[in-house]
């Protein structure tokens, strides 16, 4: 779970350590860390590996090292004496690893460890504690044996952020390369060549190279198909998708260019003609990249609120245990780490891409709307169902990532249970506010960092909850307008809500709100439309939803996230099949179609 107890933040940002997460303990991680430690290229700055301290020290024996592993407290204490000392610091996360763990093979309890470094580094960063994470490297089938579904690094740190615009870029001293669309099936990538992930993909791109001290970035695009499409000859993507979000970049200052052929472009960029390609798809932009050697390559996520780099290379199974690994990409990675002065986030978003749409030229062009986060609530009428722990893994098999529940039904222990399974299952979590007092919503903010969600939705009283959640990654998203009674009613005008909306968006330390929409007896979808157009924090759309006119109109509105519980759990959708399960399936079925209107339709 997430821990509250966490040390002030130190004043100077550039002073905090770096959390260097140890991995998949049965892969090369523990080893390539020891090598790291004594290794003369390393930049001389404060890090502490988040891990278990015993898989380092044999890491250490395996590799004839000689640098002690020192394990240091929850606030840090120890921290400077064990870098002043050569040791390498660890902050032990979770209980201590089975000594039967063998390296070299898929385990789910490294799957588990692996993933609960990670998350601590996550809480660490977003709670201001480290000035970034660097990752060693995790096994995908291990993590899948341990529960968590989410296929790698950049999926689990997107969604604990809540970042939605999110890019991988793959860079060595040569060649530096931006993805479109990062871990899914080619026809899935090539589906994913819309103008919304061109210029999420380009932006991310050119802030990138900013934060790497490139005041003018020069951003190549290679095409999708041969010759970029040779004019239409072999596919119409590059003409009618890429060419024209270029064109949308270009009018807002950056300096993109192309489609340009796949087969020469990255060529090019190494000759110096670019500073950086947006390649369409995995293959595409990772083949080029590693054949220049894995060894120096680095993997940074982009968009992120903190910064993330990694080692470009997996767990290497074949030689864990041995001492034969090599620490030069994790070295790169920590270089690269140091030298990027501020998170990736571009300075402009996508929440109103309206311009870039207008330039799709092919009426009625389909156009996938960014689709909204659905957030499955454990509820009924307000309440967190009894048997809510029951349902968690049918919840969890149906492919839902986001899982919320309201602080009212269940007693404080069994809410703890349940946000902990969440949290071990890779989902996010999110503790809804039913309060309707001052002293009654303080008591929930309280019990939100206590349960360690990564979310705290509702409430109306901002002013007295964010002092309780300062210091806390807990991203906060509370409701805009005059919400009484229970079940909830958000009451007042249209300009009411758009205005506390407005007021509350303001607020340092909010970070979304929470519109109870469907729970207002006015023009909903008009309500929709002008919250999310008049805030520049994520909108979420809560109440009751319970048909697909409603998810379309959350669609239509660009929200960036649905709540549903009641009406779900009580099967009032036309699903295929009985039982929850079929359900979910069935309201991601709708966002799915929702998103892909064609851009003359409205909701139907």
């Amino acid at each position: 779970m997430t821990h509250p107890s966490l040390p002030p933040p130190l004043p100077d940002h550039n002073s905090l350590p770096f959390a260097i997460t140890m991995g998949d303990p049965a892969g090369i991680g523990p080893e390539i860390i020891a090598k790291l430690a004594q290794d003369t290229r390393r930049p001389d700055l404060p890090y502490v590996v988040i891990g278990d301290a015993g898989a380092l020290q044999r890491a250490v024996d395996a590799i004839g090292g000689s640098c002690p592993v020192m394990p240091i407290g929850e606030n840090f204490d120890g921290l400077t004496q064990a870098l002043a000392q050569g040791a390498i610091p660890v902050l032990p996360t979770g209980a201590p690893l089975p000594h039967d763990l063998a390296p070299g093979l898929v385990d789910a309890r490294a799957g588990a460890a692996a993933h609960a470094y990670v998350q601590r580094a996550i809480d660490l960063a977003l709670a201001g504690r480290v000035r970034g994470i660097v990752t060693a490297p995790i096994h995908k089938l291990a993590l899948r044996a341990a529960g968590i579904t989410h296929p790698g690094h950049t999926e689990i740190l997107a969604a604990r952020t809540g970042t939605r615009d999110f890019a991988m870029m793959l860079a060595n001293p040569e060649l530096r390369v931006v993805l479109v669309s990062i871990h899914v099936a080619l026809s899935e990538a090539i589906a994913a060549v819309t103008p919304d992930n061109e210029l999420r993909a380009i932006r991310l791109a050119h802030a990138a190279c900013r934060g790497l001290g490139l005041t003018h970035p020069r951003v190549a695009v290679a095409g999708l198909n041969p010759h970029a499409g040779e004019n239409g000859l072999f596919g119409d993507q590059d003409q009618q998708v890429i060419a024209p979000a270029i064109a949308a970049a270009r009018a807002e200052g950056i300096d993109a260019s192309g489609p340009w052929p796949g087969d020469t472009v990255f060529m090019r960029a190494r000759q110096g003609d670019f500073d950086v390609v947006v390649a369409q798809y995995h293959d595409q932009g990772l083949i080029p990249v590693k054949y220049l050697g894995v060894e120096q390559g680095v993997n940074i996520t982009l968009g992120l609120p903190f910064i993330r780099t990694s080692v470009d290379h997996g767990t290497a199974f074949d030689i864990a245990g041995t001492g034969r690994a090599s620490a030069s990409s994790l070295v790169q990675a920590l270089q690269y780490a140091a030298a990027m002065g501020t998170p990736t986030r571009p300075a402009t978003t996508i929440s109103a891409p309206a311009p870039m749409l207008a330039l799709h030229r092919r009426p009625p062009a389909t156009v996938r709307r960014p689709r909204p986060d659905f957030i499955f609530m454990l509820t009924r009428q307000d309440r967190t169902v009894a048997n809510a722990m029951d349902l968690l893994p049918e919840v969890l098999d149906a492919g839902v990532q986001h899982i919320g529940f309201k602080d009212v039904g269940l007693p404080l222990p069994d809410l703890q249970q349940l946000a902990d399974a969440i949290r071990a299952a890779g989902a996010v979590s999110y503790l809804e506010v039913v309060s309707l007092d001052e002293a009654s919503e303080t008591a929930s903010a309280r019990a939100a960092v206590a349960l360690g969600v990564d979310v705290l939705m509702g409430g109306t009283r901002p002013e007295a909850v964010l002092p309780l959640l300062r210091g806390t990654p807990i991203r906060y998203y509370p409701f805009p307008g005059a919400v009484t009674g229970h079940p909830s009613v958000l009451g007042g005008s249209t300009d009411d809500i758009v205005a506390s909306a407005r007021r509350m968006a303001a607020l340092e330390g909010v970070h979304g709100l929470d519109l109870l929409a469907y729970r207002f007896t006015g023009d909903v979808p008009a309500l929709i439309h002008r919250v999310v157009a008049a805030v520049d924090k994520p909108v979420v759309i809560a109440g009751s939803i319970d048909r697909a006119e409603r998810i379309e109109a959350a669609v239509a509105g660009r929200a960036a996230g649905l709540t549903v519980g009641t009406a779900a759990l009580d099967g009032v959708f036309p699903a295929p099949a009985p039982g929850l399960a079929a359900q979910l399936r069935c309201i991601r079925g709708l966002l799915d179609a929702a998103g892909k209107e064609p851009q003359c339709s409205g909701a139907h």
